[in-house]
This record gives C-alpha cells, sequence and structure tokens, in this order.
C-alpha cells in the first residue's frame, strides 16, 4: 500500500499567438499547459512541489516539454506558467494536519484539567492508570470515597504499553479486594508520575 506519493492538477490551458507549430507548420493551433505537481499523503494532497507544462498541437498531436520549445513559443510559456494561479486544495493536507495539532494540545489540555478534577474531587468507577515497579502499566478502579481516603481494587492484568491500556481496563479483571489510599498520597503518586492518567465515564 502507497502512503505517500506524489500527483498534478492542471491550471491552465491556453492558446499561444502568433506561433507556427515547427512540425506542421500550422499556425495558432498550439495550446500551452501548465500543471502543477503536489505531495500527497494517504492521497491528501499536502504541499505543491512546483509549476511545470508543456505544449500540444491540435492539429499534428505534437507535445513539447521546455526544453524542446523553439526560443519564441518558450517565451509565451514562461509568461503563462508565472502567471498560473494553484488552487488552494494542493494546500489542504496542511490544513488538515494543522487542524489536528490544534486538536491535539487542545485536547492534552483538557485532560490535564480533567485529571486535576478527579483528583480533587474524586468518584466511584473512575479509573486510574499507573506504572508499575517492573514497567509495565495497570489500571485502578475506585470503588469508594471517605472524607479522605479512597479505596480502589487493582487490576488482575498489567500490559507492556502505555497506550494499549484501554485492552485490559474490562469488569472481569478487577478483583474483589481492596486497598485503600489517602487522597495526599494519591496527589502524591500523580505528581511523581506513577499515576499519569484518571478516566472517568
Amino acid at each position: 500500500m502507497i502512503f505517500f506519493g506524489t500527483g498534478s492538477a492542471s491550471l491552465d490551458s491556453v492558446k499561444t499567438r502568433n506561433i507556427t507549430c515547427q512540425h506542421c507548420n500550422n499556425q495558432d493551433t498550439i495550446y500551452i499547459n501548465i500543471y502543477r505537481r503536489h505531495a500527497h499523503v494517504f492521497l491528501i494532497p499536502v504541499f505543491p512541489l512546483g509549476k511545470s507544462g508543456s505544449t500540444y498541437c491540435t492539429h499534428c498531436k505534437e507535445t513539447l516539454s521546455p526544453k524542446q520549445m523553439p526560443e519564441a513559443l518558450k517565451m509565451q510559456y514562461k509568461n503563462i506558467k508565472g502567471e498560473a494561479k494553484g488552487p488552494i486544495w494542493q494546500f489542504s493536507g496542511l490544513l488538515i494536519f494543522a487542524l489536528l495539532i490544534v486538536f491535539a494540545i487542545y485536547s492534552s489540555g483538557k485532560n490535564k484539567e480533567d485529571t486535576q478534577l478527579y483528583l480533587t474531587q474524586p468518584a466511584v468507577g473512575d479509573i486510574y492508570e499507573y506504572e508499575a515497579n517492573n514497567g509495565s502499566f495497570s489500571t485502578m478502579r475506585l470503588e469508594k470515597v471517605t472524607t479522605d481516603s479512597l479505596f480502589l481494587s487493582l487490576n488482575d492484568f498489567e500490559i507492556s504499553k502505555k497506550s494499549r491500556i484501554y485492552k485490559i481496563d474490562k469488569d472481569e479483571n478487577y478483583s474483589e479486594i481492596t486497598y485503600g489510599y489517602s487522597k495526599s498520597e494519591m496527589i502524591q503518586m500523580h505528581k511523581e508520575g506513577i499515576v499519569f492518567d484518571i478516566n472517568r465515564d
């Protein structure tokens, strides 16, 4: 499967003036075609790579690249190429990536705010994600809250990747035994990075 590649978009097609085809000697039968190439990711245009073009004789079908054009034709080609404007959609990938970055920054900030709220106002059912001493990751579920203490049941399973911790967050994985922590202990565990996220349905 190809993730990266290039494509092109037609910018303009202009009929030349006072130019005779060097192949069939017909005048005013040559068109200058301008296009702009772009890089794409998953077929989404990301950014343009530059403009190019060619000429085409409607009578004899001869096609010329810029290097093959006679001087008079090349001058018209350069002028038309310079004036041709590319479509905005060739930048659509950059816009999408920019929006994704903004969304990621917003989500990260929102997640931090939520975590701070859940630390100070815990609720039964909150899921605490933490890093175990062996470097694996697991979860605890809040079962009971008192004035200054939290009682949590531990997940019987651990996983090696933080990003896949959701795979073990299942009701049947939590032990019936609960362990008590003071609220200040939990806040300190979060400060030290042991508890790195809190989720609430």
